[in-house]
């Protein structure tokens, strides 16, 4: 039951952060749910069986079926509460003090709309039933770092909101500079947390006051870290010495060879999809096109792929038709070293939309869609492939032009 429980806290979760505008259903939806997982051991025996069946008679969660599942679970709302109150919630940040840890680490204003910031709050709170207070850190970490809420510093914010969690849970963060730099990188390139998890007393302070002792200490090396990893790592080979280059030449992925697209071939891609020929800025398009070569974690295709699709859509070198240059572009460069794609057509303009607007990680975007390919399939020739993909979403591409 656990494990069905859990599926329909993650697919709630993924509809919050992709909702847009009002969604009142699934918010309400959301705020039983989490007090079901906070509760879940508190709750009678014969409440849980029929929440079970309530739960399983309602998927796959559709418009329609959100709606029975709120119906449902709303009769159940004074016992579900009750099991939440008895199992002592943990205290969450609300979104004024997530925009507090933002102008504190960044001394600047934070301009974010507070309803998106309310609901990306309860997405984060919708952990796994039972869930360790680490596990709950993590969630409300990850989530915020995939909704962008902020012009920079996200991973940072982040950071900071995960160890304040833990410490005012009762988890103590009397952690050295090193392992937060390290928990930083680990948010910007999606890798495994290594948080703490000794027990100690829950502070007592206000959320204000937690946020400003754990900024005063972590404040300098978190945005240094993440101004270092969001700055281009890139250096222009011809200006290297021939042994440097040798050493910094990516290394042979799926397809045992590394093949990238030129100025030349986005130039092409571009006017293949604007249907003629676009100005567009030459430096900002020699920037784009090195965002390919990534050599501090080069043997890595989709980690490659995820820093193009960022690089490109972050200079954006054409007049018009970089969306629909990036959807093309970056499938391309998947499919030409070795890795097959699996992007319905009819979610494709949506997929880089989101990546564009900051609401989904390049890297978590390309591991959805990117598998390797089967062993000893051959790779099309670049202009015959993007024929190919230009063909398939032709649709997205439409869409996205008129952006």
């Amino acid at each position: 039951m656990e494990r069905l429980l859990a599926e329909v806290l993650r697919e709630v979760r993924e509809q919050l952060l992709q909702t847009e505008g009002d969604a009142n259903a699934l918010n309400d939806l959301g705020v039983l749910l989490r007090d079901v997982s906070i509760g879940w051991s508190q709750l009678p025996e014969g409440t849980r069986d029929t929440i079970q069946r309530a739960l399983q008679s309602t998927q796959p969660l559709t418009e329609g079926s959100i709606q029975v599942l709120l119906e449902e679970l709303n009769a159940y709302q004074k016992p579900i509460g009750r099991a939440a109150a008895l199992a002592q919630s943990p205290r969450y940040p609300s979104a004024r003090e997530v925009r507090r840890a933002y102008e504190s680490l960044a001394n600047a204003p934070a301009k974010t709309d507070s309803r998106r910031l309310n609901t990306v709050l309860l997405a984060a709170e919708l952990a796994e039933p039972n869930a360790s207070l680490p596990a709950r850190a993590e969630s409300l970490m990850r989530t915020l770092y995939a909704a962008q809420p902020f012009s920079e510093y996200n991973a940072s914010v982040s950071t900071l909101l995960g160890l304040a969690f833990l410490q005012a849970n009762g988890v103590s963060v009397s952690v050295e500079p090193a392992q937060v730099i390290q928990l930083v990188e680990s948010i910007l390139e999606n890798t495994p947390l290594q948080l703490p998890d000794a027990l100690t007393n829950p502070d007592p302070r206000a959320w204000s006051d937690i946020l400003d002792d754990l900024t005063t200490r972590y404040r300098e090396p978190m945005l240094r870290t993440e101004r270092a990893l969001k700055e281009p790592q890139l250096v222009r080979m011809e200006n290297l010495p021939e042994t440097v280059r040798a050493t910094l030449q990516p290394a042979p992925g799926p397809s045992f060879e590394w093949r990238y697209l030129t100025l030349q071939d986005l130039i092409w891609i571009n006017a293949e999809v604007t249907k003629s020929p676009q100005p567009y800025s030459y430096d900002r398009l020699e920037e784009a096109t090195y965002y390919q070569y990534s050599y501090r974690q080069s043997r890595d295709v989709p980690l490659q792929a995820a820093r193009f699709l960022w690089g490109y859509l972050k200079y954006r070198p054409f007049a018009r038709g970089n969306l629909a240059t990036a959807l093309i572009a970056t499938l391309a460069f998947l499919h030409i070293n070795g890795y097959e794609t699996r992007l319905p057509a009819e979610h494709a303009a949506e997929w880089v939309e989101q990546v564009a607007l900051r609401r989904k990680h390049p890297l978590d975007a390309i591991r959805q869609i990117a598998a390797p390919a089967l062993p000893g399939t051959q790779p099309e020739a670049l202009r015959e492939l993007a024929h190919h993909l230009i063909e398939r979403y032709e649709a997205a591409l439409h869409h996205l032009g008129e952006k």
